[in-house]
């Protein structure tokens, strides 16, 4: 099977249910890879600190990469929404 990296999964899992909060998108992504994060990174990380760096590392990706769009809602969706989101209001 080919590596698909974080950002690709979590593309194609919000290509199939529309919106997910972080949380739910990010349980879905660490459950196609955290086998393979375990066998890359268990020798110097505890699981727990290899699923807290995946969290953010999947937090971060998903702010700078222009496929994925958050909601007013706080979900996260691959749809470009109609209006953009108000920062402050």
């Amino acid at each position: 099977m080919k590596y698909a990296t974080m950002t690709e999964i979590a593309y194609q899992i919000l290509l199939e249910r529309k919106t997910l909060t972080f949380d739910e998108l990010f349980n879905s992504v660490k459950n196609v890879l955290l086998e393979t994060w375990n066998e890359e990174l268990s020798a110097n990380y505890t699981i727990e600190q290899i699923i807290e760096k995946k969290r953010g590392e999947l937090y971060k990706l998903l702010t700078i990469d222009s496929k994925f769009f958050r909601n007013n809602d706080e979900t996260w969706t691959s749809i470009r929404p109609d209006k953009p989101l108000q920062v402050g209001s």
